[in-house]
Formats: C-alpha cells, sequence, structure tokens
C-alpha cells in the first residue's frame, strides 16, 4: 500500500516535520483497534527524529531499526500484507 512506503520513506530521511506527516497519513487508519499501533509508531518515529536531529548518530540506525519493526507492526494490525 503507498501510504505504508511514504511511511517507510519518512524512517529513512527523518525531519522535522516527518512526524506531523506521518500523523497526517495515519489519520484514515485510526480507530480503537489500530489506535495503540498508531501511537506506538509516532513515538518511535519522533524519537528517530529527536536522535537525528541531535546528531547522536550514535543511536541512529537503531532507533531507524525499531521504527520499521513498529510500523510492520502497524501493517499487520491494519491487514497489510508486510
Amino acid at each position: 500500500m503507498e501510504i505504508f512506503e511514504r511511511l517507510e520513506a519518512l524512517i529513512d530521511a527523518p525531519k522535522g516535520e516527518t512526524v506531523n506527516d506521518a500523523r497526517a497519513m495515519l489519520h484514515q487508519f485510526e480507530s480503537a483497534m489500530t489506535a495503540d499501533a498508531i501511537h506506538q509508531f509516532l513515538l518511535d518515529l519522533m524519537t528517530l527524529v529527536f536522535v537525528a536531529e541531535s546528531a547522536d548518530h550514535n543511536f541512529l540506525a537503531s532507533v531507524r531499526k525499531l521504527a520499521k519493526i513498529r510500523l510492520a507492526v502497524l501493517k499487520m494490525v491494519c491487514g497489510v500484507s508486510v
């Protein structure tokens, strides 16, 4: 699904507006069933943006991997093949 490809692109290139872009894209999927997965993904994405902007690149790969795992969980919750 195109939205998840765009979300993965945001993970690979985090910048200041990344979280707002992701939140806007995920708004259409928000339901009682997906809310927790969406919030966990957004929290990890916020952490990734913080690490990228703080120039502490020692943790960047690990945080990026965690965000991709959360995105995979979100895809499963939304019924999209991973």
